[in-house]
């Protein structure tokens, strides 16, 4: 069962997913999976010492 499937079974709402930016291929998974992009905050990660984007990306089930 799929993720999403399972958070629909349990009558979740929304789904929120943040996404290290850039990057392309999880924009695109996500963006098949039916999330839109809803947010996007400038430098507030940090990964290998760099400051980085990070994004993030929502659907509404069970609406």
């Amino acid at each position: 069962m799929s993720l999403l499937a399972e958070l629909e079974s349990l009558k979740i709402h929304a789904v929120i997913c943040g996404i290290a930016l850039p990057n392309e291929a999880s924009i695109a998974l996500h963006e098949k999976l039916g999330m839109e992009k809803v947010a996007h905050f400038k430098e507030v990660g940090n990964k290998f010492g760099k400051w980085i984007d990070v994004g993030y990306w929502q659907c509404l089930i069970n609406a």
